[in-house]
């Protein structure tokens, strides 16, 4: 057994005046010297040596080729030759513990060689050089049998029993993998699902607030009305309960996923209307109606009598109710403004009529003021 000789540091106990430190120090320490793995060594100087060899094959096919093919690009064309035999070499060392897998690239590389081979001696007798043609085929061909010895020697040789246990940890890992994926292609799904459904909300809450209507509580309406059920039917694709829906697509609570907006009805818009009429009397129908509508006294239930109206827009209601509202909500705008405001919301009214209708509230609230009787107006 041989030894060598190695520093070591290591520390001291020293006192002084009652006071202990730790002094570094060092000191030889005698180790053992492994012997040397000569066939690792071997092994190394072999792979050197082959690879050598490689590169001067690569280097002699790409020029040979590459003149074949009339230079200048030609090389470039010549070099994915040498580069797809080096990649079935790679392909073949990696799949050393899977001889299914080790047989596509050791067939194909064998077909590289062979069109290789065939390409320099071709060139080679274009150059009226049989030595040329045949020494340097050869020259690819001797590098291909190095490195099939190569991979023989590092080729990992399993039992029936080893390999199906083999296989079988790789195809438990594999199908970890597609199961990860396939959750992240899904969560990312569910997520731009429940943000399309929050924007759709946000944009109707928007136009209730600008035709002046009640904002919806819910922050999450789905357009057909689906129930909670489809919040649950989407928390359950990622393994999470109905109540982890919000967390996941972002929302601010559980119930905005699974609650729905109560539907705007008739009172809603009278309330409108009566807020843009400044306490008009607004239970009537405008006169450009489509059809009159009975006067309801306070005491009858409105809901019976006007079905719900969902969703609420200006179209829905009489020119007349459209304007005061568009006035309400944009008293600045002229009668022009006001008429092509109307107009982007499939209201058509003329400046005129705006005119009209602006004139005739201001009368009534004029007339309200004075504490004249204002009586209840059938417009049709």
């Amino acid at each position: 057994m041989r030894y060598k000789l190695k520093k070591e540091q290591y520390t001291e106990p020293y006192t002084r005046d009652g006071r202990t430190v730790d002094v570094p120090r060092e000191r030889d320490v005698r180790m053992p010297v492994l012997p040397r793995n000569w066939d690792r060594i071997a092994t190394r100087g072999v792979v050197g040596l082959v690879v050598t060899l490689t590169l001067a094959a690569i280097v002699w096919s790409t020029w040979s080729i590459g003149e074949l093919l009339n230079g200048g690009p030609g090389y470039l064309a010549a070099g994915v030759f040498d580069l797809a035999w080096a990649v079935c070499l790679t392909l073949t060392y990696l799949a050393r513990f899977d001889q299914e897998k080790e047989k596509f690239p050791n067939a194909l590389g064998w077909w590289l060689l062979v069109a290789t081979m065939g390409l320099i001696f071709w060139h080679g007798m274009t150059l009226h050089s049989v030595g040329m043609a045949v020494g340097g085929a050869a020259v690819s061909l001797f590098a291909k049998v190095l490195w099939l010895g190569v991979m023989r020697h590092v080729h990992r040789e399993l039992s029936p029993e080893d390999r199906a246990w083999v296989k079988s940890e790789i195809s438990s890992a594999n199908a970890m993998l597609a199961v990860a994926d396939a959750r992240r292609q899904a969560a990312q799904a569910e997520q731009r699902a429940a943000l399309q459904l929050l924007a759709m909300e946000r944009e109707r809450a928007a136009m209730a607030e600008a035709y002046g209507l009640p904002v919806p509580d819910s922050a999450v309406v789905t357009a057909t009305g689906a129930d909670a059920t489809a919040a649950g039917a989407l928390a359950t694709a990622t393994g999470a309960t109905a109540t982890e829906a919000a967390p996941v697509a972002g929302a601010a609570g559980p119930a905005e996923l699974t609650a729905a907006a109560p539907p705007a009805d008739i009172a809603a818009i009278v309330a409108a209307v009566l807020a843009a009429q400044g306490g008009a009397s607004a239970t009537d129908a405008g006169a450009d109606a489509t059809q009159d509508a009975e006067v309801v006294d306070d005491g009858e239930d409105q809901e019976d009598i006007l079905p719900p109206l969902e969703p609420p827009t200006l179209a829905s209601l009489s020119k007349a109710d459209a304007i005061r509202i568009a006035v309400n909500k944009r008293p600045d705008y002229s009668n022009a403004q006001i008429s092509e405001l109307l107009a982007g919301h499939d209201v058509k009214v003329t400046a005129d009529y705006v005119r009209q209708v602006r004139n005739r509230d201001q009368d009534e609230r004029t007339a309200e003021a004075a504490g004249e009787v204002v009586p209840i107006r059938r417009e049709g």
